[in-house]
């Protein structure tokens, strides 16, 4: 398990991680502070706007593109007459300190190159004009980029989101440089340079006030900022408030950064002084340490701004001694080439130092060559391994090829250089249901929504623009006449080329190889290998054609798994595999045959799910595996590998250098999962109504678990307690709002809340206060809860006695919502109605798209699906046993295989009776089924119980009414305990179920049963359903660009249009597969270390989903710490939810009632 650190980076100081992940988060630090500096203008730019406005200035209008000056070859060659166009003649004449002087009547200025005809002459230009225009721009040239370098670090900055307060370039500059510098220190800390506690205590004086630890380092004399040795500071342990330091022989602790070493940390400040005098080579009189003014964000940052603005005047005015182009120079000193190298260098230095705190226990044994070996073959793999990421991403980013196209669009349509990253669209879908309207908004950036697409014809949301440029003409009509005939996941998939670029294959062999090389290293020299093996290794390296590489597949499949290589000899007899595992990374094995090599590999697929699904061919993944697990228990999957190796059809002449190409098609099937043939039928508007049904059921889960809902039993009952007391209060002349969860019963069996009392069913006895002994129940009141004069603890023993929540319950339940007078009971039934119709419109959907429906049984589902009603009158169904004809039936479990209205019904779970070409065809349809198929032959389900390892049993248990538990769960044991074949259960018209506005009320009366007959916790059945429902509707909230095919294929690649800045916007992709607690453990999390005091970490889009749904924090606490199996929620979590919600509102996801 990776080492846990605490985090010292803004925005996640004292967040548990692991250096990886920090260093991810830091490499983004970077870019960001990197992204700053390249939006200010080139120094090319600014000079083509000085030669256009000069120019301008003397009337002359040409472009400096197409007028060329030509030069009379009648003369002798000169340098001082350069040729070319207008800027072309600037830029030489400038990079090459050279003042032109043409010859009159000879050199001229011309529309064409190389003429020098008259016809061609450019009237209003002459090769005077241009000498005079070429000294005046170089005459200007340090003035105006001193003053375009001023101006653009004085103009406001771009805000990230549009309520922050606007920053200038500068200000955003020095917050960046902050978060790079925190980065650093946490880094440092994690590579043991050193101590931990001590790294906690200098980030907090790194970001004191006006600098209140530190000190500055002042060389003399001044030291070239070329030379990259300031800014230097040094932070003091002891806060010693002196205008300046001095050196003393005390450990009291000192931390020095420097531009190429970072932070470095001295016991004593002698240390850190010799150390510097050393390094600089300067004596102790010339280093000295005043008191800083202001932070060293502020102090490192001006000393770099004035470093580029001073470096500007020395370059232009000491030109002739450069090495390089003036206008080269003069742009690596606009990008802050010090600043950059300073930082890479540090950054370089702890990437090293990390790596070193992985190494395994043998390298540390190790001698100094073999450590230094190991470094240089791990540096080399790391290279070649950027430069395959790179032509990776040229054949199969998907976000580049969003962006490509986008941009290649914009450019031809607007002449317009657009970034889809900056840019967002707001859609709002209204949805009309029972009088009332649901409005559903979602904002994403660009690039989400041009890879989610539109809405069918009729269907259309309204669209805005946000964030586009000023005067930019990109508008809602453009980009939907654009995306109206296209789809981008398509035209990806079919832009892969069949065969690789010869770019590819050259970076993929250099990755391959490289990996290979350091794999065969580690594993001799840690002895997983002995020399005979790392032969075979070399020799298949080296293409030996005695040396076989063959593949490992799937039982019963064809193709062979992604990234393993067997490799063999006829005159050896282990096993050796080279696997990519689960980390990326490629590691040699070494076995005593295929079988344990099956076994061995078998396990690591079992153990990661989403590894299973980058190795195993998309097509073939939903029958490569058995789905195991039970309840409580967390879903797994076993493969079985063949026991045969299988061929790859490798070139013999170079057997290893070939499997290039079986790797490129590899990738290129798992890439165009993300579109599979099946998404490709459905058509342009098929496609597109696969997006509005997306965004419907957003609408409709969210309203039907948040406003439509029931209620939790425990907020329920703090609600109604609550009301009780109150009013009782009130009644004898007490106004006070009272919180039953701080009004605390003792007695002598338990001390428990109000409100757990009674969720409990605990009844106590209280006597008149003059009969009170020691032992008498008593209550107290906690956590500030006002003083409650006039409540008296025989009112509470009457409540426990009397207030009976389940009757209450039931109760309202029948009143709010199975009372058709009531006003919301309409649009509640019509809610939960379309969302059931949209759900199974989904549903069949992805079935089809990920091949587990066929063309006609996807059509004759869509049927089905088209005739339910939306009536809510009287539908006489009969009571016929005969077999049903077309429609939706109920699913009911019962030992004769046969569906009557008196047998156990499967709640949620129906049959679609079909009419195929073929006959009649019934399909079971599973909703959020443990295997993710919705749609499935009514045949499997008899052997899905008997499979005792599978999760079906506790998937169709959980759906069966308490009453009908024991028969179901006998009439289970009994196929458990069978071989015998049992008949297909078949439909009866009987069970028909026509119209979709009943399923609100049997929903209901199914909770209500199981409230009659329950046996265990009250609180614990609704919890069961109100929960679930809340979780799945979060689930699909979350997702602003849900997958499309094989999911848990398809979300690897989804996945990848975010960059490591944009993670909070992914969603829950986890849930997509099924993870659905992950967000409840993330939540709990931050509660409890909110509670601790650590700062609170900056919410995922999953989990605002979900806070989106509650309208109280009570019982978002109460969910989290069920489902997570905390003890029941503390005051203190319930406060950090409520402070939590208020702040959550989705900035991405919103849906309305009106």
């Amino acid at each position: 398990m990776a080492k846990l650190y605490k985090s010292l980076m803004r925005g996640s100081f004292g967040e548990q991680v692991t250096w990886p992940e920090e260093w991810e988060k830091a490499t983004q630090a970077k870019t960001d502070l990197f992204k700053i500096i390249d939006a200010m203008p080139s120094v090319l730019d600014i000079l083509r706007s000085m030669l256009e406005g000069e120019l301008k200035r003397l009337g002359k209008t040409v472009d400096i593109d197409k007028v060329y000056i030509n030069t009379d070859p009648a003369f002798p060659a000169d340098e001082n007459r350069p040729s070319g166009t207008l800027w072309e003649v600037t830029v030489h004449c400038l990079n090459n300190h050279i003042s032109p002087a043409y010859i009159m009547g000879g050199d001229g200025v011309f529309v064409l190159p190389d003429t020098f005809s008259e016809q061609f002459k450019v009237k209003v230009l002459n090769t005077i004009v241009v000498e005079d225009l070429i000294a005046a721009v170089t005459a200007g040239l340090e003035k105006t980029l001193r003053a375009e370098i001023a101006k653009f670090w004085a103009a406001p900055a771009k805000p990230v989101h549009a309520d922050n307060a606007p920053l200038s370039n500068k200000q955003a500059f020095i917050k960046a440089y902050a978060v790079v510098t925190g980065a650093e220190m946490s880094l440092s800390v994690m590579a043991n340079n050193f101590d931990a506690r001590l790294g906690e205590r200098f980030a907090h004086l790194l970001e004191a006030d006006a600098g209140r630890a530190a000190f500055e380092v002042n060389l003399q004399p001044a030291q070239d900022y070329l030379l990259v040795r300031q800014p230097c500071f040094v932070l003091d342990n002891a806060e010693r408030a002196v205008a300046e330091m001095q050196l003393v022989n005390e450990s009291t602790s000192y931390l020095l950064h420097t531009p190429e070493n970072g932070f470095e940390f001295f016991e004593r400040n002698t240390d850190l002084h010799s150390k510097l005098q050393q390094r600089l080579s300067l004596r102790s009189e010339q280093i000295s340490y005043p008191k800083a003014t202001q932070s060293p964000h502020v102090f490192c940052v001006d000393t770099h701004l004035k470093g580029q603005l001073e470096n500007v005047s020395s370059l232009i005015s000491g030109r002739e001694q450069l090495e390089k182009p003036l206008i080269s120079m003069l742009q690596e000193n606009q990008r802050l080439h010090v600043l950059r190298y300073g930082i890479d260098t540090r950054f370089y230095l702890l990437w090293a130092a990390l790596k070193r705190t992985d190494w395994p226990l043998w390298l540390h044994a190790a001698g100094s060559d073999i450590q230094q070996r190991y470094s240089e073959l791990e540096e080399s793999k790391d290279q070649y391994e950027a430069a395959y990421s790179s032509a990776f991403d040229t054949c199969f980013s998907f976000k580049d090829y969003v962006l490509r196209t986008f941009s290649a669009w914009a450019q031809r349509a607007f002449d317009e250089r657009l970034d889809p990253e900056a840019i967002s669209v707001h859609s709002s879908y209204t949805l009309q249901i029972a009088g009332r309207t649901i409005e559903q908004e979602e904002t994403r950036t660009l690039t989400e929504f041009l890879v989610f697409g539109l809405h069918d014809n009729g269907y259309k949301a309204t669209l805005t623009i946000i964030g586009a440029p000023d005067g930019s003409r990109l508008t809602a009509v453009a980009l939907e006449q654009w995306l109206e005939n296209r789809n981008l996941r398509l035209e990806f998939t079919g832009s892969l080329a069949y065969s690789p670029s010869v770019a590819w294959q050259e970076a993929y062999r250099n990755y391959l190889f490289s990996q290979m090389e350091f794999a065969v290293f580690v594993a001799r020299q840690s002895g997983k290998l002995d020399s005979t093996d790392a032969n075979i290794i070399a020799r298949a390296m080296a293409n030996d054609p005695a040396v076989t590489i063959q593949g490992l597949k799937i039982r019963l499949q064809v193709p062979a798994l992604k990234d393993v290589l067997m490799i063999s000899a006829k005159e050896y007899a282990p096993s050796l595999m080279l696997v990519k595992t689960a980390d990326g990374q490629f590691e040699l094995q070494k076995f005593s045959d295929i079988y344990a090599a099956n076994r061995w590999l078998e396990s690591a697929l079992s153990a990661d799910r989403e590894y299973a699904a980058l190795m195993i061919h998309p097509d073939y993944l939903h029958e490569a595996s058995e789905l195991l697990g039970s309840a409580g228990t967390q879903l797994s999957y076993r493969y079985t590998l063949d026991s045969r190796p299988v061929d790859l059809y490798l070139n013999a002449k170079a057997p290893l250098a070939d499997y290039v190409n079986v790797a490129y098609r590899a990738e290129v099937a798992l890439h165009k999962a993300i579109a599979p043939a099946a998404y490709r039928a459905l058509g342009i508007e098929g496609r597109k109504r696969y997006s509005r049904l997306t965004t419907e059921l957003k609408a409709l889960s969210t309203v039907d678990a948040r406003d439509n809902g029931f209620p939790t039993f425990e907020q329920f009952t703090y609600d109604a307690v609550k009301a009780q007391i109150e009013d009782l209060l009130r009644s004898r002349g007490s106004n006070i709002s009272v919180n039953p969860d701080q009004i605390i019963i003792q007695t002598e069996e338990f001390r428990k809340s109000v409100t757990d009392v009674l969720l409990e069913g605990l009844a106590f006895e209280a006597v008149h206060p003059a009969y009170e002994t020691k032992y008498s129940p008593k209550y107290y009141l906690v956590n500030g809860h006002p003083l409650v004069e006039k409540l008296d603890i025989r009112d509470l023993s009457s409540l426990s006695k009397t207030f009976r929540p389940g009757d209450r319950y039931s109760a309202m339940l029948e009143e709010q919502y199975l009372n058709k007078a009531h006003p919301d009971y309409a649009f509640k039934r019509a809610v939960h109605a379309r969302k059931i119709r949209c759900e199974m419109y989904r549903n069949a959907f992805a079935d089809f798209t990920n091949g587990r429906l066929s063309t006609e049984s996807f059509s004759a589902v869509q049927g089905v699906i088209d005739n339910l009603k939306e009536s809510g009158g009287y539908q006489s169904v009969g009571t016929s046993t005969a077999e049903g004809d077309i429609g939706l039936y109920k699913f009911n479990i019962g030992a004769l295989g046969l569906t009557t209205p008196g047998d156990r019904a499967v709640g949620g779970v129906y049959i679609f009776r079909l009419k195929l070409s073929s006959g009649f065809f019934d399909l079971l349809y599973t909703p959020d089924a443990p295997d993710q198929v919705n749609f499935r032959p009514i045949a499997e389900f008899v052997p899905s119980i008997r499979f005792r390892k599978g999760p079906f049993r506790n998937y169709y248990s959980e759906r069966i009414l308490l009453v009908d538990q024991k028969v179901t769960n006998d009439y289970f044991d009994n196929l458990v305990a069978t071989v015998d074949t049992r008949p297909v259960i078949r439909t009866q018209q009987r069970s028909l179920l026509p119209d979709l506005f009943t399923f609100h009320d049997e929903r209901v009366r199914r909770v209500l049963s199981d409230i009659d007959e329950r046996t265990t916790s009250l609180n614990e059945i609704i919890a069961s359903v109100v929960y679930e429902n809340l979780l799945k509707a979060a689930n699909i909230v979350s997702l602003l660009v849900p997958p499309v095919g094989t999911v848990v294929v398809a979300v690897q690649v989804m996945k990848s249009i975010y960059d490591a800045s944009q993670s909070h916007r992914r969603g829950d992709y986890s849930a997509a597969l099924g993870h659905v607690q992950d967000v409840l453990s993330g939540l709990l999390t931050l509660g409890q270390a909110a509670a601790a005091g650590a700062p609170a970490k900056e919410l995922t889009r999953a989990q605002r989903s979900f806070l989106s749904l509650f309208e109280d924090a009570r019982t978002v606490a109460e969910l989290v710490t069920y489902y997570t199996g905390h003890e029941d929620p503390a005051d203190e979590l319930i406060g950090f939810f409520k402070a939590l919600m208020q702040e959550a509102e989705s900035a991405f996801s919103k849906t309305t009632v009106r």
